[in-house]
C-alpha cells in the first residue's frame, strides 16, 4: 500500500450510501474526492482530479458508469465496482475488476483497497 492514507474517488448516486462510504473511508485514515453522482461529473473528475483509487457504483440514476471506468483504465488508476449488480451483468472488458456487492462489508472493502494499491 502507498502508505496508510489514500485519496479515493467516490462515484455513488445514493446520498446516504455515499455519505456512509465517505465517512468509513475518512475514519480509516483516507481522503476522499467526491462523491460524484452522475457520469458527466464523474468523468470530469476521473480526467482532472488527483487520486489513488476509485470506488464506482455501476448504476448512477439510470446511467451506467463504464465511461468513467474507461477513463480510469486509460490513466492506469485502479478501481472497484460497488454495486448490487452481479458480475454477469458487467461488460466483458470490466469483469476482471473487483466488485463488492451492496450492502458491503467495510472489512472486505479495506481488503480490496489494500490489494489494489
Amino acid at each position: 500500500m502507498k502508505g496508510s492514507s489514500l485519496r479515493i474517488l467516490i462515484v455513488e448516486d445514493e446520498a446516504i450510501l455515499a455519505f456512509g462510504l465517505e465517512q468509513e473511508l475518512v475514519e480509516a485514515g483516507h481522503a476522499t474526492v467526491g462523491p460524484f453522482r452522475n457520469v458527466a461529473t464523474a468523468c470530469r473528475a476521473a480526467m482532472q482530479e488527483t487520486f489513488d483509487i476509485a470506488v464506482l457504483d455501476i448504476n448512477l440514476n439510470g446511467e451506467l458508469v463504464y465511461p468513467v471506468a474507461e477513463q480510469l483504465t486509460r490513466r492506469g488508476i485502479p478501481f472497484l465496482f460497488l454495486s448490487g449488480y452481479g458480475s454477469e451483468s458487467i461488460p466483458e472488458p470490466f469483469r476482471a475488476f473487483p466488485r463488492l456487492a451492496k450492502p458491503y462489508d467495510p472489512t472486505e472493502m479495506a481488503r480490496i483497497l489494500k490489494e489494489l494499491t
